[in-house]
C-alpha cells in the first residue's frame, strides 16, 4: 500500500511538470485535464513521407472543468480529388470512475460532433503502474467498432514514450516520443505502422501549449 501511494504521488508530481497528451498517438486516452487547464495543439499527419501531397492538418483546443474535458477541433484534409476540405468538430469526455487500489479509472466521451461528421462515442479504462500508464479503450470510429490498447512511459522528466495499437484494417500501431521543451510547450513525433500492408506508413507531428 505504501509503495502504491508513493508511486501515485510521484506520478502526480510528474504530471504537474509534464504536458502529457490527452490522447495517445492515435486514440483517446483515459486522462482528463484538471479544472482550469487549457491545451492548444497543432498537428499534422503525413503518409508515405513527411509533408507529402495529402498531408492532413489539425488544430485542437481542450479545456478542463471539474471531471470534464471538452474542446473544438479543426480538420483540414484532402478529398478523393485532392482538394482540401475543412471540418469543424466538438469533443467532450468525462471521468466516471477514479483509479484507486486495484480498480482502473474509466472515462467516456464522444469525438467528431459537427456538421458533415459522424459522432464517435468511446470508453477508456486507465491504470498506472510505477512510471507507466496503460489505456484500454473501445469505441465506434468511421462507422466501425474499434478497440485500442496504449501505454505511456516516462523516460525522463522531459521525455514521454507512447505506444498504441488501433484495431481495424485501416488502423495503425504507432510509437511516439513527446519532448517537454518548457514547462508549457511540448513537441511530439510518432510513426504509425499500418495494420494492412496496402496502406502507407504515417508520420505524426504535434506542437502543443498547456497552461
Amino acid at each position: 500500500m505504501r509503495v502504491l501511494v508513493l508511486s501515485l504521488t510521484v506520478m502526480i508530481l510528474w504530471a504537474k511538470m509534464w504536458a502529457y497528451p490527452t490522447s495517445t498517438n492515435l486514440a483517446p486516452s483515459s486522462e482528463v485535464m484538471g479544472k482550469g487547464e487549457v491545451r492548444l495543439e497543432l498537428s499534422t499527419v503525413s503518409y508515405g513521407g513527411l509533408f507529402r501531397s495529402g498531408t492532413e492538418y489539425y488544430a485542437y483546443s481542450q479545456f478542463g472543468w471539474h471531471r470534464l474535458e471538452w474542446g473544438f477541433d479543426i480538420y483540414r484534409y484532402p478529398d478523393g480529388n485532392g482538394s482540401y476540405k475543412t471540418r469543424l468538430a466538438f469533443n467532450v469526455k468525462a471521468r466516471i470512475l477514479d483509479e484507486n487500489g486495484q480498480s482502473p479509472s474509466l472515462v467516456i466521451g464522444v469525438l467528431d460532433v459537427g456538421k458533415g461528421l459522424t459522432a464517435s462515442p468511446y470508453a477508456v479504462f486507465g491504470k498506472t503502474w510505477g512510471r507507466s500508464t496503460w489505456h484500454l479503450g473501445i469505441g465506434r470510429f468511421c462507422n466501425n467498432e474499434r478497440w485500442w490498447v496504449a501505454a505511456e512511459y516516462l523516460l525522463t522528466s522531459q521525455l514521454l514514450l507512447v505506444i498504441d495499437r488501433l484495431s481495424g484494417r485501416d488502423g495503425y500501431s504507432s510509437l511516439g516520443v513527446y519532448w517537454s521543451l518548457t514547462e508549457n510547450l511540448e513537441l511530439g513525433v510518432a510513426v504509425g505502422i499500418p495494420n494492412s500492408s496496402r496502406n502507407e506508413r504515417a508520420i505524426l507531428l504535434s506542437l502543443s501549449w498547456t497552461r
